[in-house]
């Protein structure tokens, strides 16, 4: 009697390490499910920028000379027509905008060759960014597309911009983005990231881009998988606007995962 109700029992443990292997590879197919809602959707170009001065003025040398003065030191903050430096034998320089001296990498007595930088100024207070955005971006950019922008250090702030024009230079293409005002902390050469926003729809149904297979749009019915085919819209990288199809708000999503081998 005992031996017999052992041998039940192992059987149901196997059993039941079966049904768990089967519901856990199940589950691992079939991954996580999100429910379709109704939202906003924006459609952007993105990109990394670099905050650029408007006005810099460097100082170079048309001949060999030797700096016979120097009046200022880098991170300096002078007005405009302070006294930057003097060089033997061709004279002083002064500032013609009030902004912040950025380089300063030469010492009195020390010789400059000529075309050598020998003092750079900049106003911080007057900035752009660049931003670099791929072929495809490009295309669909123009100007007074919004902008939204934000700095590392700061990710609780995003500062509003617009595109003031879209060039290229060589391979690259690029963006030129105006600011508001930006607070101080935020200098000339520091990166951001930017997001230029092409268009945005409201009240749309929007689905997990990571249920989308080819054109069809997996979803949990009846506690099965379902590819239903949809036409799509916008999409944010997260996100795609479902325009047609056999779906609707409340409708469980599949989240596709590849199967490990």
């Amino acid at each position: 009697m005992k031996k017999s109700y052992w041998i039940v029992i192992v059987g149901l443990v196997i059993i039941a390490g079966i049904a768990f292997a089967i519901w856990r590879k199940t589950r691992t197919r079939d991954s996580n499910f999100e429910v379709l809602t109704r939202g906003s959707i924006i459609e952007s170009v993105y990109g990394i920028g670099t905050l650029t001065a408007v006005r810099s003025f460097s100082i170079k040398s048309g001949v060999t000379s030797t700096i016979h003065r120097l009046f200022v030191k880098e991170g300096d903050f002078v007005k405009k027509g302070a006294r930057l430096v003097e060089l033997e034998g061709i004279g002083s320089f002064e500032a013609p905008f009030a902004g912040t001296v950025v380089s300063a990498p030469f010492k009195k007595d020390e010789t400059i060759y000529a075309q050598t930088s020998v003092l750079t100024l900049v106003d911080p207070s007057e900035t752009y960014i660049l931003v670099s955005v791929e072929q495809e971006g490009a295309l669909n950019l123009k100007a007074q597309l919004p902008v939204k922008i934000s700095f590392d250090g700061l990710r609780d702030q995003t500062f509003d911009g617009k595109v003031e024009s879209v060039y290229s230079k060589g391979p690259d293409f690029l963006a030129r983005i105006t600011t508001d005002k930006l607070p101080k902390s935020i200098l000339p050469g520091m990166t951001a990231d930017v997001a230029i926003i092409l268009q945005e729809k409201k009240d749309v149904l929007l689905a997990p881009v990571a249920a989308l297979e080819q054109k069809n749009l997996v979803v949990s019915r009846n506690g099965k998988s379902v590819r239903v085919p949809v036409t799509t819209g916008l999409v944010d990288g997260a996100y795609i606007e479902i325009t047609g199809g056999d779906v609707k708000a409340g409708d469980q999503s599949i989240i596709l995962k590849k199967t490990a081998k």
